[in-house]
């Protein structure tokens, strides 16, 4: 680094500069005047999803599949639950887009920072709650907004968000271990606070349907914040597509090396001698058993039959050479 008190221009070349400056004589192009330049205002948030959306996907699918047999093994519950959708909102438009009442769960995912929504749509309570009491899951037509839940209903909720909960930690398991603890419920998702209302969130939506009419819907909503902070492991569990290939390729080369060391037991199927257990029983040591030489032999590996061969010598030893494949082909071959 150089010393502070060195000066690149003395003060008498400043003063020409000034001058020249003034005068309007320096008339040369200035540094970095070309430059590709896009405006970005500081004050907006980012938008983007920041983490491997492939990684959310695997665990949307993951967690559709252990929701759907958790809603069957503990409420008998067999409507059709479509696979989760996941879309980045802001807080303040997911509250308005829902209404009460809901079963709105607020919950603490360890090691994730802040706290997640679990929101379970009433008439998924009461289709779960229809279905339990041995009726058919269907939708009701209307629902007053300040209904409170029942003790049954109540009972039911605990259930769905057991198998929620259950289905969250299967899903991020390649991921992370996580644990999940109810804070709090709510009857709206306006009492539940778990981001400013400019703040982004993660929404996953998952809809149940049956007899052609929808049953309501299970949402999982994150901090859009929470998940930014652990995108490495994301990133680290799921690998690009360039990284695959050469994954695959050296996967593929370590595999074609380790074939080569494979034992292999080949037998030579010289002969066929029918012989009746009763004769079988008295063969003693010095009998002889007469063999027809064939035309040619079997060759199997590991009991599978490869080639034909032909039987002969080689020098000193009895040897086979291998006349034909007799391996099946595929069709389309």
């Amino acid at each position: 680094m150089a010393d502070e008190k060195e000066r690149l221009l003395s003060e008498e070349e400043l003063r020409a500069i000034e001058e020249m400056v003034a005068s309007g004589d320096f008339d040369g192009d200035g540094y970095n005047v070309g430059a590709a330049a896009r405006p970005h205002d500081l004050t907006i948030q980012d938008t983007s999803v920041g983490v491997n959306m492939s990684a959310m996907e695997q665990i949307n699918d993951r967690m559709h599949r252990f929701m759907r047999s958790g809603l069957l093994d503990e409420l008998r519950y067999s409507a059709r639950l479509q696979p989760g959708k996941t879309k980045v909102i802001k807080y303040i438009d997911y509250v308005q887009s829902t209404e009460p009442p809901l079963s709105v769960n607020v919950t603490k995912i360890d090691p994730l920072r802040g706290e997640s929504l679990c929101v379970i749509h009433s008439q998924v309570i009461f289709s779960c709650l229809d279905n339990w009491f041995g009726g058919s899951p269907k939708s009701l037509t209307s629902v007053a907004p300040g209904r409170v839940f029942t003790p049954t209903e109540n009972a039911v909720i605990e259930k769905i968000r057991g198998v929620v909960f259950d289905a969250l930690s299967e899903a991020w398991s390649p991921f992370m271990a996580i644990e999940c603890s109810l804070n709090a419920s709510e009857i709206s998702a306006v009492f539940a606070n778990i981001a400013a209302d400019e703040d982004m969130v993660i929404q996953t939506r998952f809809e149940t349907a049956g007899d052609g009419e929808d049953l309501g819907y299970i949402d999982v909503v994150h901090p859009y914040a929470s998940l930014k902070l652990v995108r490495e492991v994301f990133r680290s569990r799921v690998q690009t597509s360039s990284g695959d290939d050469q994954l695959n390729a050296d996967w593929t080369k370590t595999l074609g090396e380790s074939l080569d060391e494979v034992p292999m037991e080949v037998v030579v199927k010289a002969a066929d001698v029918p012989i009746s257990l009763d004769q079988l029983s008295k063969l003693k040591v010095g009998d002889w058993i007469p063999i027809r030489p064939p035309e040619n032999a079997e060759v199997s590996v590991n009991g599978f039959p490869i080639y034909k061969a032909d039987v002969g010598s080689r020098g000193n030893q009895v040897a086979v050479q291998i006349s034909k494949s007799i391996m099946p082909r595929d069709e389309n071959e």
